[in-house]
């Protein structure tokens, strides 16, 4: 594949632009009130991202509508990202995260600004910063509905794609969605000897469940926008639907990586993070696996340990190259890419098309 991404970045650029054009014009920025609900409502679309789901949403649309068709689909885009961003809200509420894209989560942000305006309580101070991050995140989930919406009222979508495609994503998506939060803190909370009841598949479901569903989703949405027809039976809708999903899963697996070998500056989130929470994933399981008694213990007695030092993340950081985890799961990722590309094949040549493959490749690539 070419590793060149200067295309794949200028078109990720353009897309932030795009949305954030969008968001800047929107009518519902009057109602975001009181200040609290406002600023943490804009917090996180404000900080420098990928827009990953998005551009994709946007080159799925344009490998079957074209360029016009595309400046159709930007509402669209933008409600994906609000529709992603309202779930990292949970999300961080969820892992107890201190830091998104390099700065404060919105419950840590409300927590801090309660302490200086509200109450010196800090108990009281951090129901209070998770409580506005709730409510922010409930905000954000009808913003990207009223989007999705906007592709029918300012746009010339047909409405009835815009119908099915929200129906789609309330269902469907949201309900997979939830299903895999559940599942990750289910395997989370389990105490770490219980590996043993978990497969690879199962894990690699969860990480589909949680990711891949909305790439998914995004090639799906992005496809029947460039048709302009609520056919989800059309082959090459399908096509893209397929390719997107795959390469969501490989995205959450590189991501399981980066979140063990990355680089915090670069990727805005603390490294270890993971492991001290005790997530379940591919590479804690195959390196449980093909540890020994001395080595697993190691491990265990650091996986889920909230309090555990940098040291001890280090230590188990090495077992996991060591052990094969790493390599398992990047194995893994290139596998998915692998299944993803062959979907391609049903799609016309065009700029778009190469944009997605870039894509792929950039999915098991990346540092941040």
């Amino acid at each position: 594949m070419n590793n060149d991404y200067t295309t794949l970045f200028s078109f990720l650029s353009e897309t932030e632009h795009s949305i954030l054009d969008y968001f800047s014009k929107s009518d519902l920025l009057s109602i975001l009130k009181p200040d609290d609900i406002h600023d943490s409502v804009l917090s996180y679309l404000q900080r420098p991202a990928k827009r990953l789901r998005p551009s994709v949403l946007l080159m799925a649309c344009g490998c079957l509508g074209g360029e016009e068709r595309v400046e159709f689909a930007i509402p669209a885009a933008a409600g994906i990202e609000l529709f992603h961003t309202w779930t990292l809200v949970h999300d961080d509420i969820i892992d107890n995260d201190k830091l998104r894209r390099g700065a404060p989560t919105v419950h840590e942000a409300m927590s801090e600004r309660a302490k200086l305006t509200l109450t010196s309580d800090s108990n009281l101070a951090q129901e209070y910063g998770r409580d506005i991050a709730i409510l922010t995140g409930d905000i954000q989930h009808g913003w990207s509905i009223t989007s999705f919406i906007d592709c029918a009222l300012q746009m010339s979508v047909d409405p009835m794609v815009i119908l099915q495609l929200v129906r789609h994503l309330q269902t469907h998506v949201i309900g997979n969605l939830v299903y895999g939060e559940v599942l990750d803190v289910q395997f989370g909370i389990q105490n770490a000897v219980d590996m043993s009841g978990i497969n690879e598949e199962q894990i690699v479901n969860m990480l589909w469940l949680k990711t891949g569903i909305l790439y998914e989703f995004a090639g799906l949405a992005g496809a029947l926008i460039g048709i302009n027809a609520a056919n989800f039976d059309d082959s090459q809708v399908c096509a893209l639907k397929q390719f997107t999903s795959h390469c969501g899963t490989a995205f959450q697996l590189q991501d399981d990586i980066l979140g063990i070998l990355g680089n915090e500056e670069e990727l805005g989130k603390p490294i270890g993070s993971d492991i001290r929470e005790g997530k379940k994933t591919v590479i804690v399981f195959e390196s449980l696996k093909n540890a020994d008694v001395d080595e697993r213990n190691i491990i265990l007695s650091t996986l889920g340990n909230k309090h555990a030092s940098a040291d001890a993340i280090d230590e188990v950081t090495s077992l996991f190259k060591q052990l094969g985890g790493i390599n398992r799961t990047k194995e893994l990722a290139e596998i998915y890419i692998r299944k993803a590309l062959p979907h391609l094949d049903e799609i016309p040549d065009s700029k778009y098309k190469q944009l997605l493959i870039l894509w792929a490749s950039f999915m098991i690539n990346r540092k941040f």
